[in-house]
């Protein structure tokens, strides 16, 4: 299939790297031109990456149910700086890259429980309460 009008296909990336100010990120591609992406849009870019991976998988797999994961190599657990009400999961990715979540602290014990439930630790009766997010 064909790339849509008015784009430029990246088949292939080379590297990256952020500028000196941190204001960019530069990314080295197939195309002769580096591409620059502004930290305004990181975010968002991050986001539509992972929705855009998991429904290019369940689209070219032609099952609904496949998600997408990434593996992990290690992950930590913390609290937020300056005493905010969450906690912050983070998960190392093959290569060193690190993806972090927050989590209000309310939610800890349901998480600890759906933990117990999917590991076998606990069984099914034994948490009450339990409610999917």
């Amino acid at each position: 299939m064909s790339p849509p009008p008015l784009a430029f296909a990246i088949n292939s990336i080379h590297g990256f790297e952020l500028t000196e100010d941190g204001q960019y990120l530069m990314l080295k591609s197939n195309q002769p031109d580096r591409v620059a992406l502004h930290c305004s849009v990181m975010h968002e870019l991050l986001a539509a990456l992972s929705n855009a991976i998991g429904s290019s998988e369940r689209i070219r797999s032609k099952k609904k149910s496949v998600k997408f994961a990434m593996p992990c190599e290690a992950w930590a657990l913390g609290k937020d700086a300056g005493g905010a009400p969450y906690l912050i999961f983070t998960f190392r990715l093959p290569g060193g890259a690190e993806l972090s979540f927050q989590l209000h602290r309310n939610q800890a014990l349901q998480l600890s429980e759906v933990l117990a439930l999917v590991t076998g630790l606990a069984k099914a009766g034994d948490i009450s309460g339990f409610s999917l997010q």
